[in-house]
């Protein structure tokens, strides 16, 4: 059988995507091999039955990610930034926390939210501070306010933990951190590693949230439309690889080259054994929305993580719509999850109406006890690795995954 030509990469998602443009600014003409019939991966977008683009998944861009600077023209992509901060329903009302350094007309709500302690907020502060004085690759390495000596590396310890160690009320960490991070990590227990937790917090307090007006889809085309000597092969599903062949719909398929391997469980080497599962779910609701584009949290409920009022982000072909995600625990009955997203969402006084749309996610996010470069092994029997399930559970985890696996393909095979 022929084998494929250059490099090949399996697995057309963020990383897949990220490891053939740094293989092409080399000079590589590489190969990616995608079994699903379009590229991204986790990074879809489907559409409800008016047009309106809706993402597998709540998902959006923090434009502060190193990796996304690295491919993406944010002017080029359309997109929408949200208003940093959240609203909150605590004891039976809303109340409103945002960076009043970026949205200073929410200045006097945040102060009056009675969410968190001036304690808390000094804290906010203090750890801004120091996180945007401490450089990214340190971060996800663990060595965040610490010297390179220490052996208690964040990047292994919870976020829980961190929160206590830093000093936030209990209450805070309830109300506020835990809710919100929750939505981002799909966990409730904060049990992400904590330098995940620090580096998603610099990268928030750095950058605008932006939601591309076409979803996640437009940013696959636009860095799909950015590789130029790619040989791409969609539909092709890979059972098995290995330094010398892939196994290609059941066929040996040899390899002129090593693989970057972005897919887990393709390989012994590369397996994530847990993944958090959310259920994200489109909603009829007559309830008035926010008038900005904030997200809103409800702490202290099961299910759901976050939600946002369509016409507060995609304007008037998001009226009468909300945009829920809920956890969508291990055993868990979708219809059951549901449920509970309708009764926590009426808690608040929100009404929900007819389903407009679902999606479950089983492998919304890797669960990693770890994160960073340690996390991500190179070059095992001619096989490189990549994906957010060997470097950090983040869409700047999978990007900065697939180039530091081809940067490590090329220089394994600089002499060749």
């Amino acid at each position: 059988m022929k084998a494929f030509k250059g490099p090949v990469v399996v697995g057309g998602g963020a990383a897949g995507l990220a490891a053939c443009l740094t293989l092409e600014a080399a000079g590589q003409r590489p190969t990616l091999l995608e079994a699903a019939d379009v590229l991204g991966g986790r990074l879809a977008t489907d559409r409800l039955p008016d047009g309106t683009p809706v993402d597998r998944g709540f998902q959006v861009l923090q434009s502060a990610y190193p990796e996304l600077n690295r491919w993406v023209d944010f002017d080029a992509l359309d997109c929408i930034a949200f208003v940093p901060g959240a609203r909150v329903h605590l004891n039976g009302r809303w109340h409103t926390l945002a960076d009043p350094r970026r949205a200073p007309g929410l200045l006097f709500a945040t102060v009056f939210s009675g969410i968190g302690s001036w304690s808390d907020r000094i804290k906010v502060l203090r750890l801004v501070h120091a996180l945007r004085r401490t450089r990214p690759d340190d971060i996800q390495q663990g060595r965040f306010g610490m010297d390179r000596a220490s052996a208690a590396l964040w990047s292994q310890r919870s976020t829980a933990d961190f929160l206590e160690a830093w000093g936030f009320s209990p209450a805070f960490v309830g109300d506020f951190l835990g809710p919100f991070f929750a939505g981002i990590f799909l966990e409730g227990a904060l049990e992400t590693p904590a330098a995940q937790f620090q580096y998603t917090f610099k990268m928030l307090s750095e950058g605008p949230v932006l939601k591309p007006r076409q979803g996640m889809s437009a940013l696959v085309a636009h860095l799909q439309d950015q590789l130029k000597q790619t040989d791409i092969h969609v539909g092709c599903r890979i059972d098995a690889v290995n330094g010398k062949a892939l196994q290609v719909d059941g066929t040996e398929r040899p390899l002129n080259d090593s693989a970057i391997v972005t897919v887990p469980g393709l390989h012994p080497e590369f397996v994530v054994d847990q993944w958090n599962a959310c259920l994200n779910v489109v909603f009829q609701t007559h309830a008035a929305p926010f008038g900005r584009s904030l997200i809103g949290l409800l702490p202290g409920v099961q299910s759901v993580t976050n939600f946002h009022f369509m016409a507060d982000v995609e304007g008037g072909i998001g009226e009468n719509r909300i945009n829920v995600t809920a956890l969508y625990p291990a055993g868990a009955k979708e219809e059951e999850v549901l449920l509970r997203m309708r009764s926590e969402l009426g808690a608040a006084g929100i009404d929900c109406g007819d389903v407009v749309w679902r999606a479950r996610i089983d492998q919304a996010l890797p669960r990693l006890k770890s994160v960073g470069p340690a996390a991500m092994p190179n070059d095992i029997e001619g096989v490189y690795f990549a994906g957010d399930g060997a470097f950090a559970p983040s869409l700047d985890g999978a990007l900065r995954a697939g180039r530091l696996a081809a940067e490590a393909w090329l220089k394994g095979h600089a002499h060749h």
